[in-house]
């Protein structure tokens, strides 16, 4: 019998986890609030509070009862509107 090791999922939201720019952009148009507040390293109570206050740092939208982020508005304020790759203007 072949020697299988185990794998398993990483976590899903990890305070370690550094983000690069490549895996933001590949999140799509918007991201679960969830994935920003890893991205931007908050915990989850601190992100729904911030939400529900309306002081969350980028747009939320609230859909039916999840709640999502725009993706290009986080890669804004990480990145800055002007770092903005050349193929996307």
């Amino acid at each position: 019998m072949p020697n299988r090791t185990l794998t398993r999922k990483p976590p899903r939201f990890s305070a370690n986890r550094m983000w690069r720019r490549e895996e933001i952009e590949a999140l799509g148009t918007t991201c679960p609030l969830m994935t920003a507040a890893d991205i931007l390293s908050i915990s989850r109570n601190t992100a729904y509070e911030h939400a529900s206050a309306g002081t969350f740092p980028v747009k939320v939208l609230r859909l039916g009862g999840r709640c999502r982020v725009v993706v290009e508005e986080l890669l804004d304020l990480l990145y800055g509107e002007d770092s903005r790759r050349e193929d996307e203007r």
